[in-house]
């Protein structure tokens, strides 16, 4: 995908050198000052989020956080930034830190002025002492105090970049594609994005020696994230990125955290309980009772991997890492059968050899519980092989999202659907003619023919989310038409169920009906955590119902989606299945994304949406 032709990334010198002065000499924050992170551990009333987490950082690291959704990501950061106290551990921070904040803690009154001159506090009382101490100085030149004073106030204006505050004030707006807003807006005035890009600007330009970014390029343009890329990947200080955007992580970052699940056994996890094992003491064997340890904890958050590479090469290795875990539990899982056999099967034997009681062949009875002895030896070791396996084996792994016909993995082909069969069709299956929406969709037309793939490009606002509802039929275009010949699947960014006060088990049911559900668990979906499976749909939250809406896609497949934001609310392992399971898919897809890792990797068509106004100013000047 191209970036926008109309935009000139600023340049980062002021962001650099007002960065710069969290590691310069003659402050309270050496350059070798280091992050140390040690045993960190945090718990909520309802569950477990962080075990035992510990990591060094120093000036230059770029690390991405990641791991799957409710890994406890957010609750580190602010664990780093001071707002919140761990369960368990320490922290030691190498001078100032700065946490993005989602919401900005002033009234909708204030304006983009206060909350830009508050971040630039420290600049701003250092011009101000330096004009004091100037007019001091002209008052008595010669009194060595002011003198002095005045001089140690160059000095603190020039460490804060004083001079340059306005300049750099300047790039950093622009740069993040705030610079056309007046600064005595009221930010109560400003849309959800402009107001997260605001906070993102304000603490770029406090420059503290951490920063610590939560989601930072949500709501940016590429042009905008392309800038946040290069003022990150020159940052001086220490970087901690929490992201689902693949894009920034594998650009700037020097290493991986990594909260996802590890290969632990079973009974390390924090809920793990003893349940009754199949395999029980059998007569003629003395060995001991043994409770297999089963769990619904994910391991997520349960130590951490430190991957020493950048995203691309860290993803490789977990893939890997995966599919070793995998291997091992398969592994695992058929020793333990054999055992079980082996030792049912011993039981047998020694309970037929010792009924044998005629007095008359002694001999064959001596050599018969000879053997028994033997063989009660044999299943006595395999019990203490079982009890032992079964204490230590490895958890269950992650399963794989398992889209049911979106690949030939012995699944159900598309086509082979329960409900009808979908005949071949060479005409488009979905076509729209001329559909527009008044003040949020321009004219549009696309045909998308069988196995088509288009990708909806423009810019925030150009309608890409309006007139994929409206191809769903969920919205009534003001003029145009629409045509479609194929079953239809929609993944809205807002998902609501009609009945909320249904379980999201419930909900699964009513949508793909008893016997569809029952052939495609809910909980094997790895889309929903079992501990939500209970909880009412209105109840969950927003990403939790779109999870929730994509499982009833992956269990039964139509022969057309349409997809707004599918990696949205998804941890970057879903998001890497679900792109793999989208290119096996025999069917038609329109997908709307900002993913720039999706959109520059893209196979298929690209439409892009002009914005309606855009439109009507492209009209006006054509018809002029």
């Amino acid at each position: 995908m191209p970036a926008s032709p109309n935009f000139s990334t600023p340049s980062l010198s002021g962001a650099t050198r007002a960065a710069a002065h969290a590691t310069s000499p003659g402050t309270d924050r050496p350059a070798a000052a280091h992050l140390f992170v040690d045993g960190v551990s945090h718990s909520y009333p309802d569950r477990r989020v962080l075990s035992d987490i510990s990591f060094t950082a120093r000036p230059g690291d770029r690390i991405g956080l990641i791991g799957e959704n409710g890994t406890g990501k957010s609750t580190l950061l602010r664990i780093l930034a001071g707002q919140l106290t761990p369960s368990l551990g320490t922290v030691q921070l190498p001078g100032s830190v700065g946490l993005l904040a989602q919401e900005l803690p002033y009234a909708d009154e204030v304006t983009l002025s206060r909350v830009l001159d508050d971040a630039q506090a420290s600049a701003r009382s250092a011009l101000a002492e330096l004009d004091r101490l100037g007019a001091a100085l002209a008052h008595a030149p010669a009194d060595p105090a002011v003198a002095d004073a005045y001089a140690e106030a160059l000095d603190e204006a020039e460490r804060t970049g004083a001079w340059t505050a306005e300049a750099h004030r300047g790039d950093i707006l622009a740069g993040l594609g705030l610079g056309g807003i007046s600064e005595e807006r009221p930010i109560g005035q400003l849309s959800g994005g402009q107001r997260l890009r605001l906070s993102l600007a304000a603490l770029l330009l406090e420059a503290p020696h951490t920063l610590l970014l939560d989601e930072p390029s949500n709501h940016l343009d590429d042009a905008s994230a392309d800038y946040l890329e290069r003022v990150l990947g020159q940052w001086p200080g220490i970087v901690i990125v929490a992201s689902h955007d693949r894009t920034l992580l594998d650009a700037i970052t020097t290493r991986i955290l990594d909260l996802d699940p590890l290969p632990l056994p079973a009974s390390e996890l924090a809920d793990a309980a003893a349940t009754t094992s199949p395999a029980r003491p059998q007569a003629g064997i003395d060995a001991p009772a043994v409770d297999a340890p089963e769990t619904d904890d994910p391991g997520a958050g349960f130590g951490a991997r430190m991957w020493g590479v950048g995203y691309s090469a860290a993803r490789a290795e977990r893939r890997a890492e995966l599919a070793r875990w995998r291997a091992q539990y398969a592994a695992e899982s058929a020793e333990l059968e054999a055992l079980r056999h082996e030792i049912a099967v011993g039981s047998r034997e020694v309970n037929r050899k010792h009924e044998s009681k005629s007095e008359s062949r002694i001999t064959k009875k001596f050599y018969a519980d000879k053997d028994a002895r033997v063989t009660s030896r044999r299943a006595r070791n395999a019990r203490v092989r079982l009890e032992t396996l079964e204490r230590r084996r490895v958890r269950r792994p992650p399963a794989p999202l398992n889209f049911a016909g979106f690949s030939g993995s012995g699944a159900p082909a598309l086509g082979d659907s329960e409900h009808s069969a979908r005949p071949v069709r060479h005409a488009p299956v979905i076509e729209a003619t001329g559909v527009a929406v008044a003040n949020r969709l321009a004219p549009v037309s696309l045909a998308l023919p069988e196995n088509g793939r288009i990708l909806l490009a423009g810019p925030n606002g150009a309608g890409k989310s309006t007139l994929l509802a409206v191809l769903a039929g969920v919205l009534e275009p003001d003029t145009g038409s629409t045509n479609r010949t194929a079953t239809l699947g929609y993944l809205p960014q807002e998902v609501v169920f009609p009945r909320p006060e249904r379980t999201a088990t419930q909900a699964y049911e009513d949508t793909l009906g008893s016997a569809r559900a029952e052939q495609y668990p809910l909980v094997e979906s790895g889309l929903i955590a079992a501990r939500d499976l209970d909880r009412p749909v209105g109840v969950l939250s927003v990403g939790q119902r779109r999870r929730l809406a994509l499982a009833t896609l992956v269990a039964d497949p139509p022969e057309i989606l349409l997809l707004d934001e599918p990696s949205n609310h998804l941890s970057l392992t879903l998001v890497e299945e679900l792109e793999q399971a989208l290119a096996q898919f025999p069917g038609a897809l329109i997908i709307a994304t900002h993913d720039r890792w999706l959109r520059r990797r893209w196979q298929g068509e690209i439409q892009t949406i002009v914005p309606p106004h855009r439109r009507e100013i492209s009209d006006t000047r054509s018809d002029g």
